[in-house]
């Protein structure tokens, strides 16, 4: 059976995800919030009186959701619990009324991508995670206009790994201190992000004048540093040119176009 998880779940779950990614899993980290966020429903998955996975279904809106976080104890891996936890997770999202469910996923992630297309998910955008560490930067002059105002964009947005959709709207809600920074025809919305201390997030960005690109993400940089961030991340479409990032430092983990958006029409699922 799933069911919400409570502050007494802490080390269970630390225990669960201590060696996942290496030992530098980020559920630790956002545990209490999703755990008191009204938006979540952080749920657990128990097996003979013992918590096994977890899963978070994050509502956007009455009628969108984001799936996030899926783990399953790696002793208890291989043995159809993954599919047992996903498939409660969406006759959950049933019951709550969704309409819409998004997830993103790595692309070596071969299990979820299996598992989350015979549910009926189908992928729908690729990206590159890109990141740099920010290190000791010349100082330079900072040209960028910033601004509070964050107009309402008409696509998915980022945050850390996770896409806000399209239609949703009011998207700074879900950032953490978003501002908005001009240069030229160019800009971007950044904030902090949410599961890294001391990372900028690039969460959008216009790139209206291709010749300006470079020395606008160049000017993002110094904006960092000066604001004393010493990592900065994007999730940058897989239709834009990556070469001003990688010429200002950007590097994706292991390769280009490497996380998956993934969409399903809850109606539709095949749980």
């Amino acid at each position: 059976m799933i069911k919400r998880l409570r502050r007494a779940d802490r080390l269970r779950v630390k225990e669960i995800v201590e060696t996942i990614w290496e030992g530098d899993d980020y559920i630790p980290q956002v545990f209490e919030k999703w755990v008191r966020d009204p938006s979540c429903h952080f749920m657990g998955l128990w097996k003979g009186g013992k918590l096994i996975g977890i899963d978070n279904l994050r509502l956007f809106s009455r009628k969108v959701g984001w799936m996030e976080g899926m783990r399953i104890d790696p002793l208890y891996q291989g043995r159809g619990f993954g599919r047992e936890m996903g498939g409660e997770m969406l006759k959950l999202a049933e019951s709550l009324g969704l309409e819409r469910l998004y997830f993103s996923t790595y692309f070596d992630n071969t299990a979820s991508i299996k598992m989350n297309e015979a549910f009926g998910f189908r992928r729908i955008a690729v990206f590159t995670n890109l990141q740099k560490e920010i290190g000791e930067l010349t100082p330079c002059p900072i040209n960028l206009l910033e601004s509070d105002e964050i107009p309402e964009i008409d696509d998915h947005i980022s945050e850390d790994w996770m896409f806000i959709p399209k239609e949703i709207s009011s998207k700074r809600r879900f950032l953490n201190d978003p501002v908005r920074l001009v240069g030229g025809a160019n800009w971007a919305v950044v904030s902090r992000n949410s599961k890294s201390k001391g990372c900028l997030d690039i969460n959008f960005i216009c790139m209206a004048d291709e010749d300006g690109v470079e020395n606008f993400l160049k000017e993002l940089l110094y904006y960092s540093r000066a604001k004393s961030f010493f990592r900065i991340h994007a999730m940058v479409s897989e239709s834009f040119d990556l070469g001003p990032f990688l010429s200002n430092g950007f590097r994706p983990f292991e390769r280009v176009r490497d996380v998956f958006l993934y969409y399903a029409d809850v109606s539709s699922l095949r749980v």
